[in-house]
Protein backbone atom coordinates (compact mmCIF):
# COMPACT_ATOMS: atom_id res chain seq x y z
CA UNK A 1 0.00 0.00 0.00
CA UNK A 2 1.37 3.36 -1.25
CA UNK A 3 1.01 6.34 0.84
CA UNK A 4 -0.53 9.44 -1.50
CA UNK A 5 2.04 12.60 -1.10
CA UNK A 6 1.48 16.04 -1.24
CA UNK A 7 3.80 18.80 -2.45
CA UNK A 8 4.13 21.87 0.12
CA UNK A 9 6.48 24.74 -0.02
CA UNK A 10 9.29 25.53 1.89
CA UNK A 11 11.79 28.51 1.63
CA UNK A 12 15.08 27.26 -0.57
CA UNK A 13 17.37 28.43 2.59
CA UNK A 14 15.64 25.97 4.64
CA UNK A 15 15.47 22.98 2.18
CA UNK A 16 19.50 23.58 2.14
CA UNK A 17 19.76 23.61 5.82
CA UNK A 18 17.54 20.11 6.22
CA UNK A 19 19.62 18.45 3.00
CA UNK A 20 22.68 19.00 4.70
CA UNK A 21 21.65 17.60 8.11
CA UNK A 22 20.18 14.61 6.42
CA UNK A 23 23.11 13.89 4.05
CA UNK A 24 25.01 13.93 7.30
CA UNK A 25 22.85 11.72 8.88
CA UNK A 26 22.93 9.22 5.81
CA UNK A 27 18.97 10.10 5.07
CA UNK A 28 16.92 11.41 2.50
CA UNK A 29 15.56 14.43 2.80
CA UNK A 30 12.28 13.17 2.42
CA UNK A 31 12.89 10.28 5.21
CA UNK A 32 14.48 13.62 7.42
CA UNK A 33 11.39 15.39 6.50
CA UNK A 34 9.16 12.85 7.35
CA UNK A 35 10.77 11.93 10.94
CA UNK A 36 10.87 16.08 11.80
CA UNK A 37 7.38 16.17 11.23
CA UNK A 38 6.28 13.23 12.94
CA UNK A 39 8.45 14.25 16.26
CA UNK A 40 6.53 17.56 15.88
CA UNK A 41 3.50 15.87 15.98
CA UNK A 42 4.61 13.85 19.20
CA UNK A 43 5.52 16.82 21.07
CA UNK A 44 2.25 18.20 20.21
CA UNK A 45 0.79 15.05 21.38
CA UNK A 46 2.80 15.19 24.27
CA UNK A 47 1.15 18.86 25.36
CA UNK A 48 3.84 21.00 24.15
CA UNK A 49 4.43 23.41 21.59
CA UNK A 50 6.99 23.12 19.08
CA UNK A 51 9.53 26.02 20.58
CA UNK A 52 8.98 24.98 24.27
CA UNK A 53 9.68 21.46 23.22
CA UNK A 54 13.18 22.72 21.64
CA UNK A 55 13.72 24.86 24.72
CA UNK A 56 13.11 22.23 27.00
CA UNK A 57 15.26 20.25 24.88
CA UNK A 58 17.87 23.04 25.20
CA UNK A 59 17.23 23.35 29.01
CA UNK A 60 18.00 19.58 29.22
CA UNK A 61 20.94 19.29 27.20
CA UNK A 62 22.78 22.18 29.58
CA UNK A 63 21.44 20.66 33.07
CA UNK A 64 23.64 17.15 31.38
CA UNK A 65 26.34 19.74 30.33
CA UNK A 66 26.24 21.17 34.19
CA UNK A 67 26.48 17.48 35.83
CA UNK A 68 22.58 17.58 36.35
CA UNK A 69 20.69 14.57 37.15
CA UNK A 70 17.36 13.78 37.94
CA UNK A 71 16.85 12.06 41.69
CA UNK A 72 13.31 10.65 42.88
CA UNK A 73 11.98 13.50 45.03
CA UNK A 74 11.50 10.74 48.21
CA UNK A 75 15.53 10.50 47.76
CA UNK A 76 15.94 14.12 47.26
CA UNK A 77 14.46 15.15 50.34
CA UNK A 78 15.93 12.45 52.84
CA UNK A 79 19.22 14.16 51.07
CA UNK A 80 18.28 17.64 51.81
CA UNK A 81 17.19 16.56 55.09
CA UNK A 82 20.04 14.40 56.25
CA UNK A 83 22.74 17.17 54.65
CA UNK A 84 20.96 19.89 56.70
CA UNK A 85 21.11 18.54 60.14
CA UNK A 86 24.45 18.26 59.66
CA UNK A 87 26.43 20.58 58.25
CA UNK A 88 23.82 22.94 56.63
CA UNK A 89 25.49 25.93 56.21
CA UNK A 90 27.56 24.35 54.03
CA UNK A 91 25.08 22.88 51.88
CA UNK A 92 23.69 25.96 51.53
CA UNK A 93 26.66 27.27 50.06
CA UNK A 94 27.26 24.32 47.69
CA UNK A 95 23.43 25.10 46.16
CA UNK A 96 24.79 28.66 45.99
CA UNK A 97 27.40 27.55 44.11
CA UNK A 98 25.80 25.19 41.99
CA UNK A 99 23.41 28.37 41.27
CA UNK A 100 26.53 30.40 40.39
CA UNK A 101 27.50 27.97 37.72
CA UNK A 102 24.15 27.54 36.47
CA UNK A 103 23.55 31.02 35.97
CA UNK A 104 26.93 31.95 34.59
CA UNK A 105 26.21 29.30 31.82
CA UNK A 106 23.17 29.94 30.81
CA UNK A 107 23.95 33.83 30.35
CA UNK A 108 27.16 32.95 28.16
CA UNK A 109 24.74 30.23 26.05
CA UNK A 110 21.36 31.83 25.91
CA UNK A 111 20.23 35.33 24.47
CA UNK A 112 17.23 35.08 27.24
CA UNK A 113 19.07 33.76 30.19
CA UNK A 114 16.09 34.49 32.67
CA UNK A 115 13.77 32.90 30.65
CA UNK A 116 16.12 29.85 30.13
CA UNK A 117 16.35 29.50 33.87
CA UNK A 118 12.47 29.65 34.72
CA UNK A 119 12.46 26.80 31.49
CA UNK A 120 15.27 25.34 34.15
CA UNK A 121 13.30 25.41 37.35
CA UNK A 122 10.17 23.97 35.22
CA UNK A 123 12.15 20.73 33.41
CA UNK A 124 14.03 20.36 37.27
CA UNK A 125 13.10 17.58 39.85
CA UNK A 126 11.75 20.22 42.08
CA UNK A 127 8.33 19.36 41.87
CA UNK A 128 7.50 23.11 41.82
CA UNK A 129 3.47 23.59 41.25
CA UNK A 130 4.09 27.51 39.95
CA UNK A 131 6.53 29.38 38.63
CA UNK A 132 6.17 33.22 38.10
CA UNK A 133 9.29 35.12 36.41
CA UNK A 134 8.09 38.75 35.84
CA UNK A 135 10.88 41.16 33.97
CA UNK A 136 9.92 44.69 35.25
CA UNK A 137 12.65 47.15 33.49
CA UNK A 138 16.12 46.37 35.21
CA UNK A 139 14.06 44.15 37.53
CA UNK A 140 12.70 40.31 37.86
CA UNK A 141 10.40 39.34 40.22
CA UNK A 142 10.37 35.58 40.84
CA UNK A 143 7.75 33.26 42.70
CA UNK A 144 8.31 29.77 42.79
CA UNK A 145 5.22 27.41 44.86
CA UNK A 146 5.09 24.10 45.48
CA UNK A 147 3.08 22.24 47.67
CA UNK A 148 5.84 19.00 48.30
CA UNK A 149 8.79 20.82 48.64
CA UNK A 150 10.20 20.80 52.66
CA UNK A 151 11.32 23.61 54.65
CA UNK A 152 14.99 22.39 53.82
CA UNK A 153 14.29 21.73 49.89
CA UNK A 154 12.50 25.69 50.08
CA UNK A 155 15.91 27.12 51.73
CA UNK A 156 18.01 24.77 48.75
CA UNK A 157 16.08 26.05 46.38
CA UNK A 158 16.02 29.59 47.43
CA UNK A 159 20.20 29.91 47.55
CA UNK A 160 20.18 27.88 43.74
CA UNK A 161 18.04 30.31 42.37
CA UNK A 162 19.78 33.45 44.07
CA UNK A 163 23.41 31.92 43.03
CA UNK A 164 22.25 31.78 39.29
CA UNK A 165 20.77 35.40 39.53
CA UNK A 166 23.71 37.04 41.02
CA UNK A 167 26.30 35.02 38.32
CA UNK A 168 23.64 36.40 35.81
CA UNK A 169 24.21 39.67 37.23
CA UNK A 170 21.30 40.53 39.39
CA UNK A 171 21.53 41.46 43.45
CA UNK A 172 18.94 40.00 45.71
CA UNK A 173 16.88 43.39 46.67
CA UNK A 174 13.85 40.87 47.99
CA UNK A 175 13.92 37.17 49.52
CA UNK A 176 10.80 35.93 51.34
CA UNK A 177 10.22 32.32 52.17
CA UNK A 178 8.35 29.65 53.57
CA UNK A 179 7.86 25.91 53.56
CA UNK A 180 6.70 25.83 49.53
CA UNK A 181 6.88 29.21 48.64
CA UNK A 182 9.81 31.28 47.75
CA UNK A 183 9.30 35.26 47.01
CA UNK A 184 12.22 36.85 44.88
CA UNK A 185 13.01 40.03 43.45
CA UNK A 186 16.27 40.99 41.50
CA UNK A 187 17.93 44.37 40.63
CA UNK A 188 20.23 44.57 37.16
CA UNK A 189 23.41 45.46 38.58
CA UNK A 190 23.63 47.04 35.10
CA UNK A 191 21.20 49.10 35.72
CA UNK A 192 22.85 50.28 39.17
CA UNK A 193 26.38 50.70 37.72
CA UNK A 194 24.80 53.45 35.12
CA UNK A 195 23.04 55.49 37.34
Amino acid sequence: MSKSRRLVYVSEDLIREAMEVARSEGKSLGVFVEESIELALLAKKLGYGLKEAADLLAVTKANRVLGGTFVPLSVFNYLIKAASKGRGGSLKERWYESGRLHGKYLKEKFEDPVGAFKEFLEASRWDLNEIEVKNEGDSVKLRCFSTVLTDEGTEALLKYVEGAFHSMGYETTRSDYMKGMIILEFKSLNAKNSS
